[in-house]
């Protein structure tokens, strides 16, 4: 075999059989190429927190590459998938890597939520994949409408739908669909007092594309059993004044985040990932 179809073969190879030691420079470089960028990116951010009011962190999306150091990589065969979510830029982030480790071309679709900072990190990221001889992994789509959600699933294997409830219920697509929950809120306040509270953090998970309800049960027990049986919830706040409240809420509330208290949009990304790209 002659040395340029050697060198073109290790090429193609190289596009579909990453190690995880290549993954592991890859992420090396991506993190380099954020740092580069970090300008870019923050000047992006000042624009959408005009209007979203969400400040992204940087030390956020590195710490989100370094819990994907020493990832196995798996070829799957030339899937592909639509993964619909609200444009949360560290969810970009994880859907980006999980796309390149699992070998899954992925069109991305949100709406206008942080689109600066989702438009930065997506170049970002097939920067880096270009200089690693790989392209057209994953690819984002502007229109968020019903009718082109329906078109595009002409072309791919399976949907992914996180977090936007209303998206994935109004589906009427026999293809292969999941759901993860991601930022959806059910929030119990026992207290009249902490009702100002109550009614800030609604306006904050608003502003910020959270899916927040607000539970009005006579009771903790009925709230809690609202909690555990709703499959979209993956956050439960309770707001208090009794430390037998805080605890059977900690204790009884089954596969969620948990926050009695607390400010859940303070969280980093050192919580429950999903692999969504299963």
């Amino acid at each position: 075999m002659k040395k340029d179809n050697v060198n073109n073969l290790s090429e193609q190879v190289s596009r579909y059989a990453l190690t995880t030691k290549q993954l592991n420079i890859f992420l090396e470089d991506l993190k380099d190429l954020i740092q580069l960028n970090s300008k870019l990116i923050i000047n992006c951010n000042k624009e959408d927190v005009k209007v979203f009011k969400k400040q992204i962190k940087l030390e956020e999306f590195i710490k989100i590459i370094d819990s994907y150091k020493n990832s196995e990589c798996i070829l799957e065969d030339d899937e592909r998938k639509l993964v619909i979510y609200k444009g949360d830029p560290y969810l970009t982030l994880h859907i980006c890597l999980q796309a390149l480790i699992k070998r899954i071309k992925v069109i991305l679709i949100h709406d206008e939520f942080m689109l600066g900072v989702n438009e930065v990190l997506l170049a970002i990221f097939n920067e880096a994949l270009k200089e690693h001889n790989i392209f057209n992994l994953v690819n984002r789509e502007s229109d968020y409408s019903i009718n082109k959600i329906k078109e595009i699933e002409k072309l791919v294997d399976g949907i992914v739908v996180i977090g936007d409830t209303s998206v994935f219920q109004g589906l009427d697509i026999e293809k292969n669909i999941k759901y993860y929950p991601y930022n959806n809120i059910m929030l119990y306040c026992e207290n009249e007092e902490l009702e100002e509270l109550q009614e800030a953090m609604y306006i904050y998970a608003n502003e910020n594309q959270y899916e927040m309800e607000i539970l009005y049960e006579d009771t903790l027990e009925e709230a809690i059993n609202i909690i555990n049986s709703d499959e979209f919830v993956n956050m439960a706040i309770l707001l208090t004044k009794s430390e037998e409240s805080k605890t059977d809420f900690e204790t009884l509330i089954k596969d969620k985040d948990v926050y009695v208290n607390n400010n859940p949009f303070k969280q980093g990304v050192n919580g429950k990932i999903y692999n969504y790209l299963v």
